[in-house]
């Protein structure tokens, strides 16, 4: 075998995926900087790009490692000796290392970007409950504590368990013993330690690590979409429907102007009653004897992803910058009952607004809601559509129809793919280090845990700031 030439490919197909991992890097903050609303490019924007080289570089690395060790182990296994009697490979084995932890490094930066921008999201609960007696202050706030804490538990929920998947990868590499086929020799057995192997070649263990996780990933990828999602339970269309039973919408701006809106009115009007008309109301919609869920007439849609303008924004940030004067600071103030009731005049004069605009009620602010294009849905990013021209230059606000479910974004459930890009690295990374799969594991499960538990203790409290609920009410 020729080391430099395999050292050459590699160089090579590195160089065409960074490239390539530059023009997503490219395009993740044009789209970016399209829904910030940004006219000139500045400090932030250059942040952003960096950041968004981090990640796609990070994963063309780990690309590149798992093509050329999948391969080795496909092609230069069965003839082991043959192909590595006289070659040194200790040159090739330290600039997978190198790459590795380049690799690591660069997605561990990534994966700290995603979880700021998930905590740092702006979210309001939206409340269409009118009260029986006209005033407004007397409508309960269980039903916002209620979607909010289920809406708190889905933001750290994967469809891939870390901990479930780890445990059968070790069952394949240690119980099954897969782990011998990357022994250094042509021969291996399965099912049993009764083995004549004294040196493993890293990698070799490269390329069968990624193929256990890849595939023990994918099987639970599937067995969750197949069976799980559709058998045992939907947690996030069970949260769409508790937006419904509980007549409470849910806005969401990830961006300066743009966000996603999912509409929790009910089609009775009032959802906070006894249990009797609670039953009777779902019987109504199973036997279509009531209105649709969905925000246009006669329509199911209840998910949107907004597209707002700068008039929008700034009418926003106004009556937000109000409301969070009272929910921010939290400062020590004698007259409780004063702050208290301009805490509740602002926060319902936000959600007002907002439902005033949900309603067209708003004739400066206005919006359409269309279907995306093909091409919007494989980008996952909306062209510019001018509806209307607003004398200030301004176009009209946009919702459209959200089939694929982008809102999972802002979730962990909706960056499936980076998390599981990062956890694959970390446990290649140690294992090329400790040649131990299952201390690989181990790190891999505590390093998981720990992110989690940052973005959990960090989006519960942007939660708590953000709608006004207190920390100890989200459990």
């Amino acid at each position: 075998m020729n080391i430099s030439a395999q050292q050459l490919n590699t160089y090579i197909a590195l160089g065409v995926l960074a490239g390539l991992a530059t023009v997503i890097a490219f395009i993740q903050t044009w789209k970016w900087f399209v829904r910030s609303g940004k006219e000139i490019i500045d400090l932030a924007t250059i942040g952003k790009f960096v950041f968004y080289i981090f990640g796609s570089v990070g994963t063309a690395i780990l690309l590149v490692i798992a093509g050329v060790s999948v391969y080795w182990l496909f092609f230069y296994k069965k003839q082991y000796e043959q192909n590595f009697e006289d070659a040194d490979i200790s040159s090739f084995l330290s600039l997978f290392k190198v790459f590795l932890v380049i690799s690591f490094v660069l997605k561990t930066l990534d994966i700290i970007h995603l979880i700021i921008q998930q905590t740092g999201i702006d979210i309001f609960f939206m409340d269409w409950e009118r009260s029986k007696t006209g005033d407004l202050s007397s409508v309960s706030v269980w039903r916002t504590y209620f979607v909010a804490n289920e809406f708190n538990e889905i933001q750290t929920f994967r469809r891939i368990n870390v901990a479930f998947q780890l445990f059968f990868v070790l069952f394949f590499l240690k119980v099954i013993r897969l782990e011998n086929i990357s022994c250094a020799q042509s021969t291996f057995t399965l099912f049993t330690e009764e083995t004549n192997c004294t040196e493993y070649n890293q990698i070799l263990r490269t390329g069968l690590g990624f193929s256990t996780l890849l595939g023990t990933a994918i099987i639970q990828y599937i067995a969750y979409a197949i069976f799980y999602q559709r058998i045992i339970a939907d947690r996030i269309v069970n949260f769409i429907d508790l937006c419904s039973v509980s007549n409470i919408s849910v806005f969401v701006l990830d961006e300066n102007q743009h966000g996603y809106y999912i509409h929790g009115r009910s089609p009775h009007g009032r959802t906070d009653v006894n249990i009797k008309e609670v039953l009777m109301n779902l019987h109504r919609e199973a036997n279509q004897m009531s209105g649709t869920r969905g925000l246009q007439n006669n329509s199911n849609d209840q998910i949107f992803i907004m597209k707002m303008n700068r008039n929008f924004r700034k009418q926003y940030d106004l009556l937000f910058r109000t409301y969070y004067n009272y929910v921010g600071p939290r400062k020590t103030r004698e007259d409780v009952e004063r702050y208290t009731d301009m805490l509740l005049q602002s926060y319902q004069n936000l959600n007002g607004f907002l439902c005033a605009f949900i309603d067209h009620s708003l004739a400066s602010h206005k919006y359409f809601i269309r279907n995306r294009y093909f091409l919007e849905r494989v980008l996952n990013y909306e062209f510019q559509a001018r509806a209307n021209l607003n004398t200030d230059g301004t176009m009209d606000n946009f919702f459209y129809i959200d089939n694929e479910r982008s809102f999972t974004k802002i979730f962990l459930y909706g960056e499936e793919r980076s998390l599981f890009i990062w956890n694959t690295i970390v446990f290649l990374l140690v294992d090329s280090i400790a040649t131990n799969y299952i201390l690989a594991a181990a790190i891999t499960y505590t390093l998981n845990s720990i992110f989690v538990s940052i973005r959990d203790s960090f989006g519960r409290r942007n939660l708590s700031r953000k709608t006004l609920i207190p920390r100890n009410f989200l459990i």
